[in-house]
C-alpha cells in the first residue's frame, strides 16, 4: 500500500502536477511526492521551477514580437533576442499572458531583491527579473508566507493575498506551460511514443528548444532525466503482464 503524503504534512505542494508522483494502485489516484521540508517542493518540481525560470523570457519574447515595442529590457545573459515580426493586431489573451509573466517575475524579483540587499527590480525590465530569478531559485523557494496585493482567480478583483516564494515559484512554471500551449501553433514539437505515465493519452512532447517534456492533455510535465526514469519503470511493469 502507497502512503498518501498528504497525510504526513510533507506532500509537494505542487499537488496535481508534481513532477515525482506516484500512482498508488490500488486505488488508482496520484500521489505527490514526498518532501523533507513541509509544505514544500520536491527535487523534481525545484527542476521544473529553474527550467521554467529559464525558458520564460524565450516565451515572453514569443508572444511579444507581434506587439513591437523597445522598451522592453533583455536579460544580462542568454542567446541574444531575435528581431520582432511587424505588428498584427492584438490578441487579447497573449497580451494578458504577457502581462501575467511580466508581474510574476517582477515580484520574484522584488522578494529576492529584498533578501539580497539589491535595488528595487522595474516591473518593465522583464529579461532582468527573469534573469535574477534563474541565478536565485533557491533564495525565492525560502521566501515566507507574507501579505501582498494581486488579482483573485478569473482577474476580476484586485485584493489583499498571502503569497510565499512556493506559490510564486508554481506560478512560473504554470506561465511557462500555458505560454507553450498558446505558441504551440508555430513551434516544433516532438512527439514522445509512450502515453501520459498521468493521464494515459498520448499527449505526450517536448517543443523545439524546451527542457521539459509535457503532456498537452493534463499539463503534466517532467524533466528528460525524470521521463526516462518513469518510462524504465513502466516499462518494467509492462513486463510483469506480458
Amino acid at each position: 500500500m502507497t502512503t498518501d503524503p498528504s497525510t504526513t504534512g510533507h506532500a509537494c505542494r505542487a499537488n496535481d502536477t508534481c513532477r515525482n508522483r506516484v500512482r498508488d494502485y490500488e486505488t488508482g489516484n496520484w500521489l505527490s511526492a514526498l518532501t523533507i521540508r513541509p509544505r514544500f517542493l520536491c527535487q523534481g518540481c525545484i527542476g521544473a521551477v529553474t527550467a521554467a525560470s529559464a525558458a520564460l523570457w524565450e516565451d515572453y519574447l514569443a508572444l511579444h514580437r507581434a506587439f513591437e515595442d523597445t522598451s522592453i529590457t533583455g536579460p544580462t545573459s542568454g542567446r541574444p533576442a531575435a528581431s520582432p515580426t511587424p505588428p498584427v493586431p492584438v490578441n487579447v489573451h497573449t497580451d494578458a499572458l504577457m502581462g501575467e509573466i511580466a508581474d510574476t517575475a517582477h515580484r520574484c524579483a522584488v522578494v529576492i531583491a529584498e533578501r539580497l540587499g539589491l535595488a528595487d527590480p522595474h516591473e518593465r525590465h522583464v529579461g532582468h527579473n527573469l534573469d535574477l530569478i534563474e541565478n536565485n531559485i533557491a533564495i525565492l523557494l525560502d521566501v515566507p508566507e507574507h501579505d501582498a496585493m494581486g488579482w483573485l482567480r478569473g482577474g476580476e478583483q484586485w485584493a489583499a493575498i498571502r503569497q510565499d516564494g512556493v506559490s510564486l515559484a508554481l506560478g512560473l512554471v504554470d506561465l511557462h506551460r500555458r505560454a507553450s500551449a498558446t505558441l504551440g501553433v508555430s513551434r516544433g514539437r516532438d512527439r514522445m511514443p509512450l502515453p501520459c505515465p498521468r493521464c494515459e493519452e498520448s499527449q505526450l512532447g517536448r517543443w523545439h528548444g524546451a527542457e521539459l517534456i509535457d503532456c498537452l492533455a493534463c499539463g503534466a510535465a517532467w524533466t528528460e532525466f525524470d521521463y526516462r526514469r518513469m518510462t524504465t519503470i513502466l516499462a518494467t511493469d509492462y513486463q510483469e503482464f506480458a
